[in-house]
């Protein structure tokens, strides 16, 4: 595309642990996306090309990738190799913040980089249509609910098969 014409867009890449990895992690058709997208992070901003990385486990997506971030917003990460990653990605003169990442409430993030003057901490607004990810509260799930016997048995012969497909039992 002629340069005049170029209208940039960032693509967003949400749960990259899964499909960024670390390249040790990767298989050869995942080496050859990682590729793709490592060059992206690389040399897009000159085409108007950039990556939103999210990830919830930032020891698990690729280095090269991550090594090009300007801008990070970090939620809680109580993960020991996850916060080491972070500390290699910011600047040595603000790896004491990352000293609050385990410390962080729901809906809490560290915001720093080029685009903020001084690093922050925020709180993020709640979506109007929460998602259907938080955590079951396992004290009130297990103790209001009986249990499907029937529903267990099918599940534990869906495991032993290891497919979903509803076979009859072998007698």
């Amino acid at each position: 595309m002629e340069p005049e014409k170029r209208s940039p867009f960032a693509l967003v890449c949400d749960e990259a642990h899964i499909y960024l990895p670390v390249k040790n992690d990767a298989d050869a058709v995942e080496k050859q996306a990682l590729a793709t997208f490592e060059r992206i992070a690389k040399e897009g901003r000159k085409y108007g090309v950039s990556l939103v990385v999210v990830s919830q486990r930032p020891s698990d997506v690729s280095r090269t990738i991550l090594s090009q971030c300007n801008n990070f917003l970090i939620l809680r990460l109580t993960n020991d190799a996850d916060q080491n990653v972070v500390r290699k990605l910011i600047p040595d003169s603000m790896v004491g913040l990352t000293d609050m990442l385990p410390l962080l409430d729901t809906g809490e993030a560290l915001l720093l980089g080029d685009a903020i003057l001084l690093p922050t901490r925020i709180k993020l607004d709640k979506p109007a249509l929460e998602p259907a990810s938080g955590t079951l509260n396992f004290w009130s799930d297990w103790s209001d609910k009986s249990s499907n016997e029937e529903a267990i048995r099918l599940a534990v012969e869906t495991l032993r098969r290891q497919t979903r497909v509803q076979e009859e039992p072998l007698n």
